[in-house]
């Protein structure tokens, strides 16, 4: 979490519950996945934290959305504030917990994922070279004559939740003792993705009301996702898996590679090359 007071509300509202058992300790930690000094300085925290001879069990990489960027800004590090936030952020976070062995055999890792990872109305044609991603990650892909040089958050989101997916399926095969999903909370009611400031008025409204219409659940449905991957034992889906809602954005949920527009999640050329990216 970036913001000190929304951290501390939300552990003050949580330790607040009858369920919440008197022997939990909940300890906010500065992270801004966007930075990679804080993301560096939070490894670090966590870390030191965990007792040597323990482990973090459970991992979720919720951090980001569509970002206030309208015009595809680029990092310090040469990359699109929306990549650094949603992707490369976690993926350093993920990787120095590895490294420190704070994340190792039995941890649970759970990445953000989304149905616009497939493609919203059409499916996106994922590339089969290596340029293809790197395109995406440094906003190049954004800056053709196709698309007259504007670069659309809807894209970027939508590019960057389908790498995360095919990201997290490649690091599965790597690093077989730890357990990776891509899980979709599908459309979450009061979560105000869409007021993160990277959509005109006008846009905004109608992409609400799209995705008003479209349907959508309750937060606890949508964080019950999230729980269900990172503590069910009979979540019975394999390590490296993208799960999503199985029609629309809401209701039941299935592999994506079950779904025509999900098909290339399951392809592990593609996940190396995002993974090399």
């Amino acid at each position: 979490c970036r913001n000190p007071v929304s951290a501390q509300q939300a552990i003050d509202s949580l330790t607040s519950t009858k369920e919440c058992p008197a022997n939990v300790n909940l300890k906010y930690v500065p992270f801004d996945s966007s930075d990679r000094s804080s993301v560096k300085t939070a490894t670090e925290t966590l870390s030191q934290a965990i007792p040597y001879g323990q482990i973090i069990d459970g991992l979720l990489l919720n951090a980001g959305g569509f970002t206030s960027d309208r015009s595809g800004t680029l990092t310090k590090n040469g990359t699109t504030i929306i990549a650094e936030t949603n992707l490369i952020g976690h993926a350093v976070l993920v990787d120095g917990l590895i490294q420190s062995k704070t994340l190792q055999e039995g941890s649970r890792v759970i990445f953000s994922g989304s149905e616009a990872g497939m493609g919203e109305p059409f499916a996106i044609k994922w590339g089969n070279e290596l340029d293809y991603y790197v395109n995406i990650l440094n906003g190049k892909a954004y800056k053709t004559k196709m698309n007259k040089n504007k670069y659309k958050p809807q894209d970027g989101y939508g590019h960057i939740k389908g790498m995360i997916a095919f990201y997290a399926s490649a690091m599965a095969r790597h690093h077989r003792d730890i357990y990776f999903a891509t899980v979709s909370p599908g459309s979450t009611k009061d979560t105000y993705l869409m007021d993160q400031g990277s959509f005109p008025n006008a846009l905004n409204y109608l992409v609400k009301g799209f995705i008003c219409l479209s349907g959508q659940h309750g937060v606890d449905v949508g964080a019950g996702r999230y729980i269900d991957a990172l503590v069910d034992d009979g979540w019975g889906y394999e390590s490296g898996t993208f799960v999503c809602s199985k029609k629309g954005y809401i209701g039941e949920v299935c592999d994506a590679t079950e779904l025509k527009k999900g098909r290339p999640f399951g392809e592990q050329a593609k996940q190396d090359l995002v993974y090399e990216a």
